[in-house]
């Protein structure tokens, strides 16, 4: 997955425009690695899913760059970042792929009388 920044970050000396970050890479290893790791620092995330610690430490893991540069990315990069990754660990491939199922014959409504 790649993720077009609307500013540029710098790491090891380049300046980067698309953050690559291969999340279907990722093993449940890694995410024990990253959840491990915040309990380290005393950040215990309740509900992993939708905590930005969590999921920019996810992001930095999958890109391969340290997580103290992600944090710093604009407001608005730092969101579609923890977004894209919250998406792709809370989304099911049959949750992308469902169509809605139209039933075949109206439902009938309640009057209430």
């Amino acid at each position: 997955m790649k993720i077009k920044l609307s500013k540029a970050i710098k790491h090891k000396g380049q300046e980067i425009f698309t953050l690559d970050m291969p999340l279907e890479e990722l093993t449940g290893n890694d995410l024990i690695d990253v959840e491990k790791q915040l309990m380290q620092t005393g950040e215990v995330p309740f509900v992993t899913d939708f905590n930005k610690t969590y999921l920019i430490n996810i992001a930095a893991k999958a890109a391969h760059i340290p997580v103290e540069i992600l944090k710093f990315t604009s407001a608005k990069d730092f969101t579609k970042i923890t977004n894209e990754v919250r998406n792709f660990l809370t989304l099911s491939d049959s949750d992308e792929n469902e169509e809605e199922e139209i039933p075949e014959k109206p439902l009938e409504t309640f009057s209430g009388e």
